[in-house]
C-alpha cells in the first residue's frame, strides 16, 4: 500500500514533458481533409520556417510573446491550431481565440479546429461530443480537463474584459480595429487579460495590409524582427529571399514571352550572382533558419514570404511574377488594388498608400529662436486648441500675423479627469495667461476651441456655455465639403445642476478634413503666406504627433474612390489641436488681420462668417482682449 501511495504521489508531482511543439506536431496532429489540400500526418519538414515559431509556443520556452507576419495561405493559421491543440494535450488551461469578427471565428471553429480535435488522437476522450448546447463542446467553446478554450470576434471591447486567460491567439490581427471602442489598441488590450499569468502566451499571426495602418507590422517592430533566411546553394551565403524587380542585381528574376506570359523564373544570389533554379528550393528551405535582428528583445517576431512555398503548391516563382505582371500593368492604370494584394500576399509586405505628409524631423529642425510662451511681434492674435481625452487636456496655444503667419506659442498636456473641476481649472490658467508680446504688451486667448465629442461631452458644454464667447464648444466635420469652420453654431440644451437650460451652448462644427489639408500645405513652406513656426524646445512627440496623418485614396462602403485621412500612429492630438486652434482663429477674425499702415483689399467671407456680435469687440468691453502696443499707435 505505502509502495502504490508513493508511486500516486512521485506520479502527482512530475512536471509537464519537455516536448516542443515541433515535435509534438510531427508526432500526433494531422491536417483534415476538409480544411487542406494537404491532409493527413503533418510534417514540419514540409514547411520548416514553422518549426522555431512552434517551439517557441512550447512550454518549455520561456517566451511569453510571438509575432508572425506571413503571406496568404501558408501556415500561420495553423500554427496557431497546433499551439491550441498542443496545449489541451500537455499544457492546458484558460485559452482565448480571437478572430476578425464573430461569423469568422465562427467559420474556423466549424472548418478548422473541430476537424484538427476530431482528428488528433490524443485528444481523443478529453472534449466531450458536441450534442448539446451543455455538453461544453459548442463551436464557440471548448471544455477539457485542466482549462478551456473560448473564442470570439475582435469587433467588441467585451472580448478583452472577461476573466484572465493564460493562452491567447489573435488570428489574422490586421483585420481588428487600431482602437477597440476608445479603450486602446488590440495588442494592449490581450496584454492585459493575459497579465496575471507569469508563463502566459500569445501568438499573434496576420498578413499585412496598408503602411503605417498595418496591426502586424506595428507588433513586429518592436519585436525580435527574425527573417527566414535560406543559404545560395553554390556559396552557402544565407539571405532572405526577395523581389528582384527592374534594376536590381538580385532577387526573383523572369523571363516571359512575346504574349507577355512568364515563361521561367529563377533566383540570383545577393552575394554570388549566380543563378538559382526553384527546383533547388526544397534543400534551401530545409537549411534555412531565422536570423534576428534584435535577439535581445523578449518578444519574438517571425517574417517569410510566399517566395519559400514548397514545391506543387500554387505559388511557385512563375506564378508568382505572373501575378506580379498583372498588378503592375493595373498600377500603371491608376489602380492600385491588385498590387496592394501582391505585396500583401506574395512579399508579405505593407502596401504604401500614396499620400503626401511633412516629415517630422524636418519640421523639428526649423525650430526657431524665441522662448515658448512668448509671443513675436508679427504677431496680432492668440488662438487655441484643445483635444479631449477620458483623463487628460491635451492643447496648443497659437499666435497668428497678418497673411495667415502663425507661431506656436505653448502646447503641453494637463493630465485628470475633465468630467471633475479641478482639470477645468487648470485649464482656466491656460487660458487667462497673459502671454507677454515682443513689444512689452500682454496678449491673452481670444478664443479657444475645445472638443466636445467623447466621453466628456457634457463637461465640456458645461465648461464652454459658461466662458461663452471666449471659449467654443466644438465637434469634427470628417467629409471634404465641409469648411474649416460652419458660419453658424448649433443650439444645445444642456443639463447642469439638474436644470435644462434652453439654447446654453452653441456647438460649432470644424471640417477636420479641410483643415488638416491646409495645415499639411503649409506646413511644407518655409516662408511668405501662412508659413508656421515653432520655438526652440518644442518636443519630437509634438511633431510626430503633427504629422500622424495621410491622405490617401480609398473605396467607400458603396465602392466608390473618395480620400480619407487615415492615422499612421496611435497618437495625433498635436494635429487635432492645431485645427482646432485655426478655427478658432477664422472665428476671431484671422482673415481680416493686416500689417499696421499697409492697405490690404477687404477679404468678403462666406463661409466662415458669423452672425454674432464680433468676438473682439465682446472682449474689449470686458477688458479680456489687449492689442500689443504698436497696433495702436
Amino acid at each position: 500500500m505505502p509502495h502504490r501511495f508513493m508511486k500516486s504521489w512521485s506520479e502527482g508531482i512530475k512536471p509537464d514533458p519537455v516536448i516542443r511543439y515541433s515535435k509534438w506536431a510531427d508526432n500526433y496532429f494531422y491536417l483534415s481533409r476538409s480544411s487542406s489540400a494537404e491532409y493527413g500526418r503533418y510534417r514540419t519538414g514540409r514547411t520548416p520556417f514553422v518549426r522555431e515559431v512552434l517551439d517557441e509556443l512550447s512550454p518549455s520556452s520561456q517566451t511569453q510573446i510571438v509575432v508572425l507576419v506571413k503571406p496568404t495561405q501558408l501556415a500561420g493559421t495553423t500554427i496557431g491550431l497546433i499551439f491550441l491543440c498542443g496545449m489541451m494535450d500537455i499544457s492546458p488551461g484558460p485559452a482565448l481565440f480571437i478572430g476578425i469578427t464573430d461569423s469568422k471565428t465562427k467559420s474556423f471553429s466549424k472548418k478548422k479546429l473541430t476537424p484538427a480535435i476530431k482528428d488528433c488522437p490524443r485528444l481523443k476522450g478529453k472534449i466531450s461530443e458536441p450534442r448539446s448546447r451543455d455538453s461544453g463542446n459548442t463551436i464557440m467553446l471548448k471544455e477539457f480537463p485542466g482549462g478551456s478554450l473560448m473564442l470570439t470576434g475582435s469587433n467588441s471591447g467585451a472580448s478583452y474584459r472577461t476573466e484572465s486567460i493564460k493562452y491567447l491567439v489573435l488570428d489574422d490581427f490586421d483585420g481588428f480595429e487600431m482602437d477597440i471602442e476608445g479603450e486602446g489598441s488590440p495588442e494592449e488590450l490581450a496584454d492585459r487579460r493575459t497579465g496575471s499569468f507569469p508563463n502566459r502566451k500569445i501568438y499573434i499571426n496576420s498578413t499585412t495590409t496598408v503602411k503605417d495602418l498595418s496591426n502586424i507590422e506595428m507588433a513586429f517592430e518592436h519585436s525580435s524582427q527574425a527573417y527566414f533566411n535560406v543559404p545560395c546553394p553554390h556559396c552557402g551565403h544565407y539571405q532572405y529571399l526577395v523581389w528582384g524587380g527592374k534594376g536590381e542585381p538580385f532577387g526573383i528574376k523572369f523571363k516571359k514571352d512575346e504574349n507577355g506570359i512568364v515563361v521561367d523564373a529563377w533566383y540570383e544570389c545577393a552575394k554570388c550572382r549566380e543563378r538559382i533554379d526553384e527546383s533547388e528550393k526544397p534543400g534551401m528551405v530545409e537549411k534555412g533558419k531565422y536570423i534576428h535582428k534584435y535577439p535581445e528583445r523578449p518578444v519574438r517576431g517571425y517574417r517569410y514570404n510566399a517566395f519559400v512555398t514548397p514545391l506543387g503548391w500554387v505559388n511557385s516563382w512563375v506564378y508568382i511574377a505572373q501575378k506580379f505582371l498583372e498588378a503592375d500593368l493595373e498600377l500603371r492604370r491608376g489602380n492600385p488594388a491588385k498590387m496592394k494584394t501582391w505585396m500583401n500576399s506574395f512579399a508579405a509586405l505593407p502596401y504604401e498608400e500614396k499620400g503626401e505628409r511633412p516629415e517630422w524631423k524636418s519640421l523639428h529642425n526649423r525650430c526657431e529662436d524665441y522662448l515658448m510662451r512668448t509671443v513675436p511681434e508679427k504677431a496680432q492674435l492668440l488662438t487655441a486648441g484643445v483635444d479631449t481625452q477620458d483623463n487628460r487636456f491635451e492643447f496648443v496655444v497659437r499666435a497668428w500675423g497678418p497673411d495667415e503667419e502663425s507661431w506656436l506659442v505653448y502646447h503641453d498636456v494637463l493630465f485628470g479627469d475633465p468630467a471633475e473641476g479641478e482639470s477645468f481649472r487648470l485649464l482656466d490658467q491656460v487660458l487667462n495667461f497673459p502671454y507677454p508680446h515682443e513689444s512689452g504688451a500682454n496678449m491673452f486667448i481670444m478664443s479657444m476651441a475645445i472638443d466636445a465629442m467623447g466621453h466628456r461631452t457634457q463637461s465640456v458644454y458645461n465648461y464652454a456655455r459658461s466662458r461663452y464667447p471666449r471659449v467654443m464648444a466644438i465637434q469634427g466635420g470628417q467629409t471634404a465639403k465641409i469648411p474649416v469652420l460652419k458660419s453658424t453654431p448649433s443650439m444645445q440644451d444642456v443639463t447642469y445642476g439638474g436644470k435644462i437650460i434652453k439654447k446654453g451652448c452653441r456647438l460649432w462644427t470644424v471640417g477636420s478634413w479641410q483643415a488638416k489639408q491646409t495645415i499639411y500645405a503649409r506646413l511644407l513652406l518655409e516662408d511668405g503666406i501662412g508659413v508656421y513656426h515653432w520655438p526652440k524646445g518644442t518636443t519630437e512627440e509634438y511633431f510626430r504627433q503633427l504629422t500622424a496623418e495621410k491622405l490617401i485614396k480609398n473605396k467607400d462602403k458603396k465602392g466608390r474612390m473618395v480620400q480619407e485621412w487615415i492615422k499612421t500612429r496611435d497618437r495625433n492630438e498635436a494635429l487635432d489641436c492645431e485645427c482646432y486652434a485655426y478655427a478658432a482663429a477664422i472665428r476671431s477674425g484671422l482673415l481680416t488681420l493686416k500689417m499696421p499702415g499697409a492697405k490690404v483689399p477687404k477679404i468678403k467671407v462666406v463661409e466662415q462668417k458669423t452672425r454674432e456680435v464680433p468676438l473682439q469687440k465682446i472682449l474689449e468691453r470686458r477688458g479680456e482682449f489687449k492689442r500689443p502696443g504698436w497696433l495702436n499707435r
